[in-house]
């Protein structure tokens, strides 16, 4: 409903909707026609939280990174419930709790990423070579995230502990695009920027892993499922120079995980809004009690297990077929652990 209220905001047959016997989460496309694969959703950009992008690499030691200065704007919209004017996105992330007022924390966006598991969860990494080195970069992304935290003021601090930081730092390296908006501030840069492959590092929301195929459909593909949503990332094409920026996109960062999608992202500065067009390697067969459907996926790239694990908390072709979701989540990450050693030794 926040969404559709929006003035310019638009919905041209996709909806949010559940798969795999409610267990995944994700986009659907309800249309059967190949001609309504365009202009799917316009995101205003009035709904779009965003910030300046820089390289880490090439920033003033005392200058704020782009990542936590799009943290902390997340994390300050979702404390003010409901008279955020992305309350309705910052639902999504926080399952609801932003528009409690006795919510101090809400659920991790990526509950089996790597910095969630426990030290005897971590030993069975140890195993293999790979496993080690992965269990140093994820102590190192720790640090890091804990020196940007320190390095803020006692005013930026106000409300938000370490742990809170940490949180909204895990949906934004799940969901930000970067990408040359030129026009979204008036800047240099041309009228429409279209963008499509990946760009910035990779985490996402994973609350469930799901693996599903179907081999005598040939327009189908293999998703990654990524319950709630999985990121896009995107680099831009364009002839002229313009504003870098890194922004958060409501629902289209719904859509779960395909390599091989086919999905296009434009910046139209006509409709001052962000639009989602689709091909049609972005459709995945699915077949549960609620019939024949087609889920809506983007590709992220190609990712290292080593980064999918670290961030996402998941493993591609890793499914948790047997596991009852919602329960301890042991029996998950042993599962992803073991895969992990066998591919990675």
């Amino acid at each position: 409903e926040w969404f559709s209220e929006m003035p310019g905001a638009q919905l041209n047959n996709v909806r949010h909707a559940v798969f795999h016997s409610n267990s995944l989460r994700g986009l659907e496309f309800t249309s059967t026609k190949s001609s309504d694969l365009k202009k799917v959703a316009v995101i205003p950009r009035k709904i779009v939280l965003r910030v300046p992008f820089s390289d880490d690499r090439g920033m003033d030691s005392n200058a704020k990174s782009w990542d936590t200065d799009l943290s902390c704007k997340l994390w300050g919209e979702c404390q003010k419930g409901k008279k955020s004017p992305y309350y309705g996105y910052c639902s999504l992330l926080t399952h609801g709790a932003n528009l409690q007022e006795s919510s101090e924390s809400y659920p991790s966006t990526a509950p089996d990423a790597l910095r969630h598991w426990t030290s005897t969860q971590r030993k069975w990494l140890k195993q293999s070579e790979k496993g080690k080195k992965l269990l140093e970069v994820d102590l190192q992304q720790q640090k890091e995230w804990r020196q940007k935290y320190d390095s803020l003021g006692l005013v930026e601090r106000d409300g938000m502990s370490f742990e809170n930081f940490s949180w909204a730092m895990e949906a934004v390296h799940s969901r930000a695009f970067r990408g040359d908006f030129g026009a979204l501030d008036a800047g240099e840069g041309g009228p429409l920027r279209k963008l499509a492959s990946l760009l910035l590092p990779a985490s996402a929301l994973a609350f469930g892993y799901f693996y599903a195929t179907d081999p005598t459909m040939n327009d189908y593909f293999i998703p990654v499922g990524i319950v709630a949503a999985a990121p896009v990332i995107l680099t831009a094409i364009a002839d002229q120079k313009g504003s870098k920026e890194a922004v958060m996109l409501p629902l289209i960062d719904s859509a779960n995980h395909l390599q091989e999608a086919d999905s296009v992202i434009e910046y139209d500065p006509a409709m001052d809004g962000f639009v989602l067009s689709l091909g049609r390697k972005c459709l995945v067969k699915e077949v549960d009690e609620l019939g024949e459907r087609a889920q809506v996926c983007i590709s992220y790239g190609v990712r290292k297990d080593s980064e999918l694990l670290l961030n996402y908390g998941f493993l591609r072709g890793v499914t948790m077929t047997g596991i009852e979701m919602g329960r301890d989540r042991n029996e998950i990450r042993e599962r992803l652990a073991e895969a992990f050693i066998s591919r990675n030794p």
